[in-house]
């Protein structure tokens, strides 16, 4: 099945010019923008929070998420489960690779990392867009030649639980770690503390016509 798959997407390879120039973009290049764009996210989510102590743990937590990613690929590389498509079929590949372990990708677990962090950590609106980009980095490694489907799939699987271990975590501990949010006062605390105060400088209390004094002399 996974070679089945892979021949299907791999396959397409070759056929059209602009959809090669494309894939060969997203699975050598498109890694970095999409890291850019994420720090850019990062880095106005953590301004809004201010830089300690929301703004780090903001950041704190996006690189956990990489880290354990990162420990978790190592190790399932350590156990060397497939060799990369070209070395034991004939495919078409359209950039140039090392021989070696192909299990996991290491652009799927970089990339869908980096996804589930914003999305988890950052932003739920953009999020699901860094995971569409995630996909298609993926997709495209495939696509030339350098991985099979399991490899990017293991990738996607491997920084899930990394995002999902770091969010159990942050459950956990965080009410623990941080100090409590001061609320912002609201509109009517704030009329609530001015009328403790008096009135403000320049205003003149209402007074009825009836307290009005009276001038008792005709004309």
């Amino acid at each position: 099945m996974n070679y089945q798959i892979f021949s299907a997407i791999n396959g397409l390879a070759g056929d059209w010019r602009v959809l090669d120039l494309f894939m060969i973009f997203a699975a050598k290049y498109l890694i970095f923008l999409f890291f850019a764009a994420a720090a850019v996210v990062t880095g106005l989510g953590t301004r809004d929070d201010g830089w300690w102590p929301y703004g780090a743990w903001r950041i704190g937590k996006v690189l956990a998420t990489l880290a354990i990613a990162f420990v978790l690929s190592f190790s399932v590389r350590l156990m060397a489960l497939s060799e990369r498509p070209f070395e034991t079929h004939r495919v078409t590949q359209l950039i140039s690779h090392a021989p070696g372990v192909s299990m996991p990708s290491d652009h799927a677990v970089s990339s869908f990392a980096v996804a589930i962090a914003v999305w988890f950590f950052v932003s739920r609106r953009w999020g699901p867009y860094f995971l569409g980009v995630a996909a298609v980095i993926a997709i495209s490694r495939v696509y030339v030649g350098v991985h099979y489907p399991a490899d990017v799939t293991a990738g996607a699987l491997l920084a899930a639980v990394a995002g999902l271990g770091v969010w159990a975590i942050v459950l956990a501990v965080e009410e623990r770690v941080l100090p409590a949010r001061q609320p912002a006062p609201e509109d009517d605390q704030l009329d609530d503390e001015s009328s403790e105060h008096g009135a403000p400088d320049g205003d003149v209390p209402d007074h009825d016509a009836d307290d009005l004094p009276v001038d008792s002399h005709d004309g």
